[in-house]
């Protein structure tokens, strides 16, 4: 696991969390994204392609589970299916405040943080990486 990178994803959860606390929810959904995107990216590292992961495809990636679990098999439901929905429910709703300006309510920011942190826990569980 990249350490530098996961802990710059934990700062941004740190950032997110602060942020719900004073109500700026849409900037809290935007850092709970770069924060689950910043962890997956230090979970799988280098990306195949490029220098740079793209944002759907580092999701399929991550949830497939090659980074903790090489052998498993290449078809059928990844190993971290149950964060599919939630990272690309994540990742719209992070287009929505970054590019369409639309409004949030405080449930929305708590989920987006919450799934963030589930991000970071399924990694430094499956990694020993650092506690979020």
């Amino acid at each position: 696991m990249e350490t530098v990178r996961f802990t710059a994803a934990l700062a941004m959860l740190d950032d997110a969390r602060h942020l719900l606390g004073v109500n700026r929810w849409a900037s809290a959904i935007s850092r709970a994204y770069y924060c689950s995107y910043q962890a997956m990216w230090a979970a799988l590292g280098t990306p195949p392609q490029a220098n740079q992961w793209r944002h759907a495809g580092i999701i399929a990636h991550f949830v497939r589970g090659y980074w903790f679990a090489p052998e498993h098999p290449r078809t059928g439901p990844g190993l971290l299916e149950h964060l599919r929905r939630p990272l690309q429910w994540l990742y719209q709703k992070r287009l929505d405040v970054d590019y369409d300006i639309r409004p949030v309510t405080s449930a929305t920011a708590v989920r987006a943080v919450d799934i963030a942190a589930q991000v970071c826990q399924e990694i430094q569980q499956r990694s020993g990486g650092l506690a979020p």
